[in-house]
């Protein structure tokens, strides 16, 4: 073995499986439409005055329920800005439409609840999941150790803090014979799996079922359920989904006690690590499909095909060490990180509050009272999977054509992406567009009105140079555009209000210069027709009209 050997690993999704990254979707966020999430940053979308001033006000009041509404109503103005498009359970959509800002049900002490719909997002990095290394390598550590332990019982001082705890740090360290630096663990570097293509992803629930048959005091089964939530998670059925690598440093006959993992714990191959992991995961998984088998909780295809797969065409290769069973990611089970062994397992159970209203103290057992499993609809309950379950293959040569078979069926059961992706990418250029229009009509609008004030600064500042009488006539000028800008091409009836503007400006004008009456005379022929029904040859014969005139030429 050289120095350094990397092999090439390949990931499977067999179940569904939700490695966290400690950020959620909340209904700021987010926005279902149909069985699609669309995914979005809210500081992106320009909001209308009147909608960003709602929205900071029902900020001020802290109005959960009316934040919640407000993007829902007001969609269109996030929907553009999707990042990413995520498919969704059908009950979970149909939860949203029905929960989303509204009331869910009312406490004892009269406080109102509401369902804040959040979603526990998957680690991804540029829009797609990944698994990190950090993950496999934590189920790679617990089969090791697992082996080294042997199911042996702890020793008196690995008690922990607790009379009926172990401590796990104390246990490892004694396995692996020393801290960081001299674990042989330390010699086996997974890196991070990354999608070999589009990885299918969908939001489900994670529902949380009793292992044992509950029945009350009847007798009647008991439908006693934990706690639901919502998870993004990895679809099953991808095949060869995931590539990355795995490396295993060789020190030879280097070695020193206090810097170097003991020679007789180094791992000598990926083959015997691999053999390590599956025979660690294998156990744990018929033990849970047993479980689930006689509660009739697992669909019972899945079921068939997975225990078809581990004894057909994958037996070989697992027995060589050339593929392995793992479990990664949360809601795996609290078993698929525990020592195996009889009072060695420590998994606690929380428990509720007393009689006296007060929290009572978690058990420790052996192992867990319930099972967390993936469903579609958070009321099924025989139709469910189990979370976290994955083939991961060394240095693959071959297809596994089963597996194959069964990953290429199971596109059929999910939702076209693709077709949704073009049909979101229409949507957004449309909406573009009309955001674009609405930027150049606002665009225009404001450089017209700053025409207009332009102009209308301009006439203020010449008036201002006028004599009186300009003034005057100026302000009848005015006066009459604007009356003209209101009517739009309609006209006032003969003898109202601008009628009678004119003729009191032309008796206003009979002391005035030759000059400035001639002016006034020249206005009141302009723009009186403009905005009066009246002809320029009934307005030169009017009384008032032709004395002006006569007095401009006297």
């Amino acid at each position: 073995m050289d120095f350094l050997h990397t092999a090439r690993l390949v990931l499977t999704p067999l179940s569904p499986i939700h490695v966290g990254c400690g950020e959620d979707f909340d209904p700021t966020n987010y926005l279902i439409e149909g069985q699609t999430l669309f995914g979005f940053d809210p500081g992106c979308a320009r909001l209308p005055e009147k909608e960003a001033g709602q929205l900071g006000q029902l900020g001020d009041r802290a109005d959960l329920l009316g934040i919640q509404r407000f993007f829902r109503e007001q969609r269109e103005h996030f929907l553009p800005h999707a990042q990413v498009l995520i498919p969704v359970a059908a009950g979970v959509a149909a939860e949203y439409e029905q929960s989303i800002g509204r009331v869910a049900n009312r406490e004892a002490n009269g406080n109102w609840v509401f369902n804040r719909l959040f979603i526990e997002r998957a680690s991804h990095t540029n829009g797609q999941p990944y698994i990190p290394g950090s993950s496999l390598k934590g189920a790679l550590r617990t089969a090791i150790v697992d082996r080294l332990n042997g199911g042996k019982f702890p020793l008196p001082d690995e008690r922990g803090f607790r009379g009926n705890t172990w401590d796990s740090t104390k246990i490892e360290a004694r396995l692996l014979k020393g801290d960081f630096a001299t674990s042989p663990l330390r010699l086996v570097k997974p890196a991070d799996l990354m999608p070999a293509g589009e990885v299918a992803r969908q939001i489900v629930y994670a529902v949380n079922q009793m292992k044992e048959l509950v029945r009350d005091r009847e007798g009647n089964e008991k439908q006693a359920r934990g706690p639901t939530n919502r998870k993004e998670c990895i679809s099953p059925g991808q095949y060869r989904a995931f590539a990355g690598s795995v490396t295993v440093h060789d020190l030879g006959a280097h070695g020193d006690q206090k810097t170097t993992p003991e020679n007789g714990l180094r791992p000598r191959s990926l083959a015997s690590i691999a053999r390590d992991v599956h025979g660690y995961h294998e156990k744990r998984l018929h033990k849970e499909l047993q479980i689930l088998d006689e509660r009739g909780f697992v669909d019972p295809d899945w079921k068939r095909f997975i225990e078809h797969l581990l004894a057909g065409e994958l037996c070989a290769r697992l027995a060589a060490g050339r593929a392995f069973l793992v479990r990664l990611g949360r809601y795996g089970g609290a078993e698929s990180k525990t020592l195996s062994g009889e009072g060695v397992a420590q998994i606690k159970i929380l428990q509720g509050k007393g009689p006296d209203g007060r929290q009572r103290q978690p058990l420790v057992q052996g192992e867990s009272k319930t099972v967390w499993l993936a469903a579609q609809h958070k009321d099924d309950r025989k139709h469910l999977l189990p979370f976290g379950w994955a083939l991961v293959e060394i240095d693959p040569q071959q297809d596994l054509v089963d597996l194959r078979a069964w990953c290429h069926r199971q596109v059929s059961t999910r939702p076209d992406m693709q077709a949704i992706r073009a049909r979101f990418a229409e949507a957004r250029a449309a909406a573009e567009q009309r955001a674009a229009t609405q930027r150049a009509a606002k665009e225009a609008a404001r450089a017209a009105e700053e025409a207009r004030q332009g102009e209308e600064a301009e006439r203020e500042r010449r008036k201002a140079s006028l004599s009186p009488a300009m003034q005057r006539i100026e302000g009848f000028v005015d006066d009459c555009r604007k009356r003209a800008d209101q009517l739009r091409g309609g006209k006032d009836k003969p003898h109202t209000a601008y009628h009678g503007k004119a003729k009191e400006l032309a008796e206003e004008a009979a002391g005035w210069a030759p000059a400035d009456r001639e002016a006034v005379a020249q206005a009141i022929e302009e723009w009186l027709p403009r905005v009066v029904s009246i002809e320029a040859k009934t307005l030169r014969k009017a009384p008032w009209f032709a004395a002006l005139r006569a007095a401009a030429q006297g």
